[in-house]
């Protein structure tokens, strides 16, 4: 499988900036790229599959050196609701909350390739997933003490929701966090995909060229409304969890 900058960079909250800390993590993704290359599991995948877990996990990775929020979030929250901080897994005596945990690069994993390939195609407690799940843990743990920080991940460092000089800022993360993140970025590809009769249907009426603004809009209204996540919310519940702690 292959994994360019250009892949990477459009998984990043501040693309395309470039981050000092880029360098590290993309090459974290190729080194898991190329264990899953060199490994027996799960190779009936397709590649873009394959290359969209890589970069999943390692934006899992980025989030939690970071403790940037998102991924603290949602465990916080399951566990609250659910009683387990990850769906599907029971987790073991050397969980961590908020750390680096084999349980929560499997579940990152799944989750991705169920919002890639649906969720029927590959079973939460699958044998081959586990075995590669831990083989991505070891690897990631081996550098996890030394991991720059990748602070362009720590949105609540970075954004007051109440400030209106920040209304860029918070629309920039927004974006991210919905179509980009790892997290999200699973269950929107599904809002996309139903979206695409609306988007059809601009395109023939305005023609391409005229049909860009009004696509956009689509994009921002679907971002706007939408839930998504594996617990369904919208972008500002996401938000305002990341941020101000508020559990919706």
């Amino acid at each position: 499988m292959e994994i360019s900058v250009k892949d990477y960079m459009e998984r990043q909250p501040r693309n395309p900036k470039v981050e000092e800390t880029d360098q590290f993590y993309l090459w974290i993704a190729l080194r898991l790229a190329k264990l899953w290359d060199e490994s027996p599991w799960l190779r009936g995948l397709d590649d873009e599959v394959r290359r969209d877990v890589v970069l999943a996990v390692t934006g899992y990775y980025q989030d939690v050196v970071a403790d940037g929020g998102l991924w603290r979030s949602f465990t916080r929250m399951h566990n609250a609701r659910n009683g387990n901080p990850v769906p599907h897994y029971d987790v073991s005596d050397d969980y961590v909350d908020f750390e680096l945990n084999v349980e929560d690069v499997r579940y990152v994993m799944w989750w991705t390739i169920a919002g890639e390939a649906g969720s029927d195609v590959l079973d939460p407690h699958d044998r081959e997933l586990e075995a590669l799940a831990m083989a991505f843990h070891k690897l990631l743990d081996e550098e996890y003490e030394e991991a720059p920080v990748p602070r362009q991940f720590c949105i609540a460092a970075e954004v007051d929701l109440d400030n209106p000089l920040d209304a860029q800022r918070i629309y920039d993360y927004a974006y991210w966090l919905y179509w980009r993140s790892f997290l999200l970025r699973p269950s929107s590809l599904a809002v996309m995909e139903r979206a695409m009769p609306r988007a059809h249907a601009i395109i023939e009426r305005a023609g391409e060229s005229d049909a860009r603004p009004l696509l956009l809009e689509l994009n921002e209204r679907l971002m706007s409304t939408e839930p998504a996540g594996p617990i369904p919310l919208t972008t500002a519940q996401w938000l305002r969890l990341i941020v101000n702690d508020e559990l919706p």
